[in-house]
Parts: C-alpha cells; sequence; structure tokens
C-alpha cells in the first residue's frame, strides 16, 4: 500500500540484492521489440500487457494453434528497475500527486485536466508504462466485489455470467491462493481466512496470499475497528465486503515477491504468443466492412518508421482506462463531434467512448505511535536488517505492502443527519451491500499525498495513517484526445468531489477517521494528539473538512468504465457483455475501461475475472 515513508535515494540501496529464497521467472530480453522480427501476421493482436491483455493472450495461446502478439509500449520492468518492482514495500513508488513523481521507464506520467474539486489543480496520476502494466505499480491489494455489485452488472449487461455464483469460478480460475505463513508472521497478527488455499502446482497463475509480516499497527487498528462497530471478519474473496479483515494481495510467499499479469501470465515463454515490448499502438485498423484486420504500430522510442501488425481473427484493446478509448478514439470509434475536431475518419459514431469515468478516492489521519512502522526504514540500521530479512528469508518489513488491514462499511447512521437528501436517495438506490468508505491501515504518515519521496518528518518517531476512500462515487468524468497524434497524452478529468453526494461521503469518512483513532482500544500504541492535519489546522466544520479533503485527497488509481459495458439498447454503452465493440467487428476491449460502473473494493480482481470471462466466450465463438 502506499507507504510514503521511505526516502527514494535511501531505497535504491536495498535493491542491490536478491532474495536467496526467489523462484524468479526466466530473465525478460532486453530492449525493444519493434521493428517487430519475423512474420507481422497473427490469428489475434492485443495491446496492453496488464490484466486484462495477458490475461486474455495467454488464454487464448493455450491452443498451440493460435498465435498471440502482445503490443507493450514499456519494457519488462526487471530491465528498468532491477529488483524494485519485485518487493511489495516498494509499491508506493510514483503514487504521488506531483507530476514530478514519475519515472519514464516504467510510468506513463499522466497529469489530469485542472480538478475543480482539487483546488483546480492538475494531478498526477500514475499507469503502468511496462510489461504487466499497472499490476507493476498498483499496491497488491486483491479482493472480491460484493455480490449485489456483481447482480446490478449483470442486470445492466443482460448476462448471468456476472452474477457471483457464477464469476466467483472466474475469479478463482487466474488464481493460486496461498494460506498465511504463519511462522513469519507475529501471534497476534494472524488472518482468519475462510478460503481452501490451492494444494502444490493446482489453481491459477497468479499468487495470492498475505504478506510474511503482519504490521504491528495492523493489530491494534483492528480492534479500534471492532470497537467502533465495525466487525471483523474472515477475507474478502467471498463476495462480501462489509466488516475488517487482513487484505490477500498479489505476492507469492515463497520469495516475498510481487506477482503481476507479468509473472503469472507473461512467463514461461511460449511460441505462440509473442510480447513485443518497445511497441506503440498507433491505431487499430479495419476494412470495408468495418473489421479490425491489425495494429498499425512503431517503435514507442520514436515514430520514424511504423509497421502493421495482422490479426486474421481479431483486435483486442487492453490499454487501461484512459488508453482504451484514446486508442479507439484515434481509431475513428468514438464522439463524431471529437473525431471531426481532429481530422479523424468515422468508422463508427460511439458517443460513450471515454465518457462515465469513476473513480475511488483518498484521505488520511496521522498519529505518532509507539509500534514499529515503515517509517524506521528511513534510517540505516533498519533499513540494512529488512533487506536482510527479505533476502534472507523472505520475510521483515519489506515484504509487506505496508497496508495490510482493511475495512469496508456504509456510514453510521449517526453520521447521516447532515447529509442532503438528494444524497439520501441516491445511497439508497445502491445495492444493500454496497459499502460507501473503505479504510486503510497505513503504517507511514501520509500527509498530503504529495510525493513517493517525501517521507515521514525526520524526527525519530514512528507515524501511522488512517485513510478513508470514498466507495460510492457520483462525481463523472471523462478521456479525451488533444490530438491525433498517439504519442501526445489523453486528456484526463476524473471530475473528482464534484457532487453534493460525493463531499458528504467524505466529509462523513473523515470524522470516521477521528472516531476510530478517539478509540480506547488504540489509546495505548498513540503518542500525543492528532498530528495531521492536527489542531493546528483547524479543521473542525464540515466546510473545515471538506477544504482539508480537497487538498489532501489522492486518487487510488482506480478509474473505471470509461468503455462501459452495455445492452445494445444504452447509446453510451461502448461494448457487448463479451467486450465486443459496437459498430464494428473483430474488435474488444478488456479492462477496467470496459466495466459499466466502479463496483465498491479492489477492482484488480475484477479485471482478472473479466478477462477470464472474455477468453471463455471467445473460445467458445461468441
Amino acid at each position: 500500500m502506499l507507504g510514503a515513508t521511505l526516502n527514494l535515494a535511501a531505497s535504491f540501496c536495498l535493491l542491490a540484492v536478491a532474495p536467496v529464497s526467489a523462484l524468479p521467472p526466466p530473465p525478460p530480453p532486453p530492449g525493444s521489440d519493434c521493428p517487430p522480427k519475423g512474420p507481422n501476421d497473427y490469428d489475434y493482436v492485443v495491446v496492453g500487457s496488464g490484466p486484462g491483455g495477458l490475461t486474455i493472450a495467454r488464454r487464448l495461446a493455450e491452443d498451440p494453434d493460435v498465435s498471440v502478439a502482445v503490443v507493450e509500449a514499456g519494457p519488462w520492468s526487471e530491465t528498468a528497475t532491477d529488483t524494485q518492482s519485485q518487493i511489495p514495500a516498494f509499491d508506493f513508488f510514483y503514487g504521488g500527486k506531483d507530476p514530478a513523481d514519475t519515472n519514464p521507464a516504467v510510468e506513463w506520467g499522466f497529469v489530469t485536466t485542472p480538478q475543480k474539486g482539487n483546488n483546480d489543480r492538475s494531478t498526477h496520476y500514475a499507469r503502468g508504462k511496462s510489461v504487466g502494466g499497472s499490476s507493476n505499480l498498483n499496491y497488491m491489494a486483491y479482493a472480491h466485489t460484493n455480490q449485489g455489485a456483481l447482480s446490478k452488472w449483470a442486470s445492466d449487461v443482460g448476462d448471468s455470467a456476472f452474477e457471483y455464483s457464477n464469476a466467483q469460478r472466474l475469479y478463482r480460475k487466474s488464481v493460486h491462493m496461498w494460506a498465511p505463513d504463519n511462522t513469519k508472521r507475529f501471534a497476534n497478527a494472524t488472518p482468519q481466512y475462510d478460503f481452501t488455499p490451492d494444494a502444490p502446482n493446482a489453481g491459477g497463475p497468479l499468487d495470492v496470499g498475505y504478506a510474511n509480516y503482519g504490521q504491528p499497527f495492523a493489530t491494534w487498528i483492528a480492534k479500534a475497528m471492532q470497537a467502533s462497530g465495525i466487525a471483523n471478519v474472515p477475507s474478502f474473496v467471498n463476495g462480501k465486503l462489509m466488516g475488517s479483515a487482513y487484505i490477500t494481495a498479489t505476492i507469492d510467499p515463497r520469495n516475498a515477491h510481487r506477482d503481476s499479469s507479468a509473472t503469472a501470465f507473461g512467463n514461461p515463454p511460449i511460441s505462440n504468443l509473442k510480447i513485443l515490448n518497445g511497441t506503440l499502438a498507433e491505431r487499430v485498423l479495419f476494412n470495408a466492412e468495418k473489421k479490425a484486420t491489425g495494429v498499425r504500430v512503431s517503435p514507442a522510442a520514436n515514430a520514424n518508421s511504423t509497421y502493421t501488425l495482422n490479426a486474421s481473427k481479431e483486435v483486442i484493446i487492453s490499454g487501461g482506462v484512459f488508453q482504451s478509448p484514446q486508442l479507439l478514439l484515434l481509431s475513428g470509434i468514438g464522439p463524431k463531434d471529437t473525431l471531426d475536431k481532429y481530422s479523424i475518419p468515422v468508422v463508427a459514431d460511439r458517443p460513450g467512448v471515454g465518457q462515465n469515468l469513476l473513480d475511488h478516492v483518498y484521505f488520511g489521519v496521522s498519529y505518532r505511535v509507539n509500534v514499529q512502522t515503515t517509517s524506521s526504514l528511513q534510517y540505516g540500521n533498519t533499513s540494512a536488517d529488512a533487506n536482510s530479512q527479505w533476502a534472507t528469508n523472505a520475510s521483515g518489513l519489506l515484504s509487506s505492502p505496508g497496508g495490510d488491514y482493511f475495512a469496508f462499511e456504509k456510514v453510521p447512521e449517526s453520521l447521516r443527519t447532515s447529509f442532503a437528501e438528494q444524497t439520501l436517495t441516491e445511497l439508497a438506490a445502491l445495492p444493500s451491500d454496497w459499502p460507501e468508505i473503505q479504510y486503510v491501515s497505513l503504517p507511514a504518515f501520509a500527509g498530503n499525498l504529495e510525493s513517493s519521496s517525501a517521507g515521514s518528518p525526520p524526527d525519530g518517531y514512528q507515524y501511522a495513517t488512517l485513510l478513508a476512500a470514498l466507495n460510492a462515487p457520483s462525481s463523472v468524468g471523462n478521456v479525451s484526445i488533444s490530438s491525433s497524434n498517439p504519442r501526445d497524452q489523453p486528456l484526463i478529468n476524473p471530475n473528482w468531489l464534484t457532487t453534493q453526494r460525493d463531499i458528504d461521503l467524505v466529509t462523513a469518512g473523515f470524522k470516521r477517521l477521528r472516531q476510530i483513532f478517539g478509540s480506547p482500544a488504540i489509546a495505548p500504541i498513540t503518542i500525543g494528539p492528532e498530528y495531521f492535519p492536527g489542531s493546528e489546522a483547524n479543521v473542525q466544520t464540515d466546510t473545515q473538512i471538506h477544504e482539508q479533503i480537497k487538498r489532501s485527497f489522492q486518487t487510488m488509481f482506480h478509474a473505471a468504465a470509461s468503455n462501459k459495458m452495455g445492452k445494445s439498447s444504452d447509446k453510451n454503452a461502448v461494448v457487448d457483455s463479451s467486450g465486443r465493440v459496437y459498430g464494428v467487428s473483430g474488435l474488444r476491449v478488456v479492462d477496467a475501461s470496459a466495466f459499466p460502473f466502479l463496483p465498491p473494493g479492489l477492482p484488480q480482481a475484477t479485471v482478472y475475472m473479466l478477462a477470464e470471462k472474455v477468453a471463455e466466450d471467445m473460445k467458445g465463438g461468441r
């Protein structure tokens, strides 16, 4: 989870030692695969190598008679950042609001348009640019969404496959579930899981389990949650989100490495699946019948030459919530007025492309505490010890993503009295099991979430934060293009916190953070009064709380639904329930942009589930 504590300069000294317990994938090839080597004719061309793209590519390539190419603009992350992407504790890299908090080698460096809900500021929005996409950068948390959201999904798109009773198999298909290794965790940090761990050599390729280090702060937050009316529950991989629990994560507990779509579905190499890294997709090509026939690509490093990858069967776009709509628009699919503005020939006038964008945001309250947190990684002795534990035993602070205890709830009745009537009406229309606020236990100082290199105050104290996240947003944004040049960044307008409902919910969420931190159950470890925002900030009234949130919130990087899935009768729908793009043939979109809406919780697992579902549809001729 977002660590925001480890000084970047200090952190790189930890990267040189590989864990002796490692089970590494085969070394990735260096350099770029563009221009493509050999024939450029494939059955399927997949654009993007994140959880959507590599999952569907690998499943299609299970048929040895099928050829698949995956187009990825970035490198293999190991060649660009050494072990940085592998160490769970380094998951916070490039997650700050500051546009300078990026690494162009593996991250796109996107910046939003000025946001009214963020004091008219333009904010960095991290997106992965390497084989594995954002699964190399995310906070690794893995959870199914709730049953009610999936029932709504199934109803909205007219496909019962998305009911949880059916989707549960698809969620499970991708993963190998691991029991916690309690020999490496503190005794009072034992997860009470309710799933059946997979036997050796069983389950799917993506490792999901618990970190080999339980944060001491989490054990106290668990007590405070229960004392505040949020029950402890076994897990969030059962279609239920209400309650609090240790979070499962995409970590291989055998070596304490991050598992990503690259490590899970990109390895080991197979001859009929070619991953073309260093290759930029410029546009999808169509024949006279509006069937996708291939993708025009160029070297990501320059635009001096272009090449065509031919797809005899289909093209699948998995570029993510911002670049999938961008590629559709550049290919002539989207709102006609936008296409006309940039002299792009119209292939299909689909007004919903780039619209319906929804996102989760979060913010926090911090205290000094008397238990060890990741704040201690700023200091040499702790850093050396942590590196040794990770390298020799796949354990210790570096084996943990930081935020390891999560909770979900509806805002308690006592805090709903100030909600607008419209807010209450809209929330009542959501499924009854849809949480409104999520909480994340963070053993670190977060502050205004400006930069991953900021660190904790250098005063020798340990810091901890409880974060609250909006899980039922109603502010709708959009994605568009600024030119017909595929190398220009898309225009990203999340439109955060611009509805009264969202303002009501985040204000209540902030109050709830103070209630939980004010619980006697956590008092034994807090030192002094609230440190951030603290008494000097004078954050007391609803207006003051709203202003504090506007200054300090950051995205959870959960944006979705910019190529909305829906029925053919929905003019704003871009794809059907099998990811097929309306208005053309031979083209699908498979990533979070294809969600019909943003479900509560953590979208990573649902992207893998969607890819498994569409792969089965394709193999079945749908």
